[in-house]
């Protein structure tokens, strides 16, 4: 792996000072003008740099793919920078491929194979070995996937694997780790209403995904308290089993020994019968214009715009990257943050984002908090935002500006030899080619000015943008009506 930047210039530190000083400068500006930029952003805009030389670490280079005969796919890499062993294990696993009647066991199975103890060692004595070796062992769930993490001291390599395998393999789920987590689960569930933000993200998936879709079917109390130890244990012999199991191992041992090392603790895992890895249900994209209100005795309130977006087989997603960049997705120099906060003074907090890495169709969305008055304006300047930049092209600096920090920041996504090897298994693992990352830059560099507009036409729809808001919503049904129909939502009381 090799990063550098050649050539830069000497007074690189001077240049950023003067930014700094001269970034305040800013000169009020109105529409329907080009926004004037401050000196600071005018300095910056004249700054340039030579490209960046990027050599991307590639499966049979720097990271060795192996498939054991159980079909567990192994990535595996030597890092003698530091005394470590750190592996990751990616199942897929996650909430959509849940038995429809048992919503929420797939995040139950991910906490326990951590908590829940094994066939051989309780969940107590699991806990106090891990924590005298320094063993860090972490497991997380994800709609797609159910994953694990673990890391230790290289001297400890091969107790670490030892504990690892057997979560992966026997794991026991005891009762009363279950009923310690059950408990928390419920009591966060219950106290989302109190969170708007997170209420505002809940009820917005639910109302756009509906209960057609797991993604709009949210976990409630009743449904974490009729989860059962049996219910764990048939998610995981049904889909935590090798065939299913995608592998990073990076240590600082050779290859070869990291391949000894799980080979010994995993290659006689067998699964028993096919895999019978469920296709979740297709989302189904909603296109009309609706307002919801969830109505809450708050100060402020919380506001999303949005509306289904793109998969992530979509050819079009780094043009729909850059687009979401210079929209709203990179803070103060984007266009609804500098429109809605810095021109209105609308909101002190304001963003959009526009996933292009989902399975299935993912959603676009505005989010800010406003006070409650604010609210159809704020609304209003997005929805024009969104218009203006599917009327024309945006301007050469945005593209540049945009392009550049996508570029740069792909630097920081290599900073350790375990972040290159969990991201090469992760493209495999979404069905993209293992020389992807070869040529992920250019394809950003490729994007034109034209391509943004294009796909701004094709893929923001003011028109049909979907407007929830969490807040003092009475006085607002009337404002909000010339959006479309306005919708009340009960929020679900606490079970």
């Amino acid at each position: 792996m090799r990063l550098r930047h050649r050539g830069v210039r000497p007074h690189l530190a001077l240049c950023l000072a003067v930014i700094i000083l001269l970034g305040g400068c800013a000169v009020a500006h109105t529409r329907p003008q080009a926004a004037p930029r401050s000196p600071g952003s005018e300095l910056v805009e004249r700054m340039t740099f030579p490209p960046l030389d990027l050599t991307v670490p590639r499966v049979g280079r720097e990271v060795e793919r192996r498939v054991l005969p159980n079909g567990l796919v192994l990535y595996l890499a030597s890092d003698p920078s530091l005394p470590v062993l750190k592996a990751y294990a990616l199942f897929r696993a996650g909430s959509l491929y849940e038995e429809p009647s048992r919503p929420g066991v797939a995040q139950f199975t991910a906490a326990q194979l951590r908590s829940g103890g094994t066939e051989g060692m309780s969940s107590a004595a699991l806990n106090e070995e891990l924590e005298v070796l320094g063993i860090s062992v972490e497991a997380g769930v994800a709609p797609e996937t159910i994953s694990v993490s673990m890391s230790a001291l290289a001297k400890d390599a091969d107790r670490a694997l030892d504990l690892l395998a057997d979560m992966l393999r026997r794991p026991a789920f005891d009762t009363v780790p279950l009923e310690t987590y059950r408990g928390r689960v419920i009591e966060d569930l219950r106290r989302v209403a109190e969170n708007p933000s997170r209420l505002m993200m809940r009820e917005f998936s639910r109302v756009m995904y509906t209960e057609a879709h797991p993604l709009g079917r949210p976990l409630t109390p009743a449904q974490a308290a009729a989860i059962r130890r049996e219910d764990l244990l048939a998610h995981f012999r049904r889909l935590l089993r090798p065939d299913n199991m995608f592998l990073a191992v990076v240590g600082d041992f050779s290859v070869e020994e990291l391949a000894a090392k799980i080979q010994a603790r995993l290659a006689d895992w067998s699964a028993v019968g096919p895999l019978d890895l469920p296709t979740p249900p297709a989302v189904v994209p909603r296109v009309d214009r609706t307002v919801y209100l969830v109505p809450r005795d708050l100060t402020q309130a919380n506001v999303v715009v949005g509306h289904f977006g793109i998969r992530r087989s979509n050819p079009d997603r780094y043009a729909i990257q850059i687009l979401d960049m210079i929209l709203g997705g990179s803070g103060f120099s984007s266009r609804i943050v500098e429109r809605v906060r810095t021109e209105e003074g609308l909101a002190y907090s304001v963003s959009s984002s526009f996933p292009t890495t989902t399975r299935d169709i993912g959603l676009f969305r505005v989010t800010l908090q406003t006070k409650t008055a604010n609210v159809p304006r704020a609304v209003g300047v997005i929805l024009e935002e969104m218009a203006r930049i599917r009327e024309s092209p945006v301007t050469a600096a945005e593209l540049a500006g945009a392009k550049d920090a996508i570029i740069n920041s792909f630097v920081f996504r290599f900073t350790s030899r375990f972040s290159v090897v969990t991201q090469l298994l992760a493209l495999e693992f979404d069905g993209y080619p293992l020389d992807y990352l070869d040529t992920l830059l250019d394809r950003y560099r490729a994007v034109t000015r034209e391509d943004v507009q294009r796909v701004a036409r094709r893929y923001l729809r003011p028109d049909d943008a979907t407007v929830l808001v969490v807040g003092g919503t009475a006085r607002l049904e009337s404002a909000l009506a010339a959006l479309g129909p306005v919708n009340r939502l009960p929020v679900p009381a606490a079970e």
